[in-house]
């Protein structure tokens, strides 16, 4: 996977690149062919912003997190939402509903 890292009105440093580096590829767990993810940091007054974008074969997920007290809790909430997303995504994919099920109340 390639892990892009963007930043506005802040510097990344090492330490961002390495937290988000060990917790990215966590998601090739739900969704195996992932590409590319894009984290993109910004600092707004006092407020921080993170925002980590995937783009899988078929799928991509979106997630953005904000906080005031420091950028890692920023990274930690659009993280799971991006989380989030894969699971709902897995979840449909997988189809645990099959075709030809009895159904327990009939039409007639």
């Amino acid at each position: 996977m390639d892990i892009r890292f963007s930043g506005q009105n802040l510097k990344i440093t090492a330490g961002m690149k390495e937290h988000l580096e060990e917790r990215l590829p966590k998601f090739e767990k739900y969704a195996p062919r992932i590409v590319e993810a894009h984290v993109f940091l910004k600092k707004e007054k006092y407020i921080f912003k993170a925002e980590i974008t995937l783009a899988a074969k078929d799928f991509h997920a979106f997630g953005m997190g904000e906080a005031k007290d420091n950028i890692f809790a920023a990274i930690d909430e659009a993280y799971e939402r991006v989380e989030k997303q894969l699971k709902k995504c897995r979840s449909k994919s997988k189809g645990h509903h099959t075709k030809g099920a009895k159904t327990s109340a009939k039409i007639a």
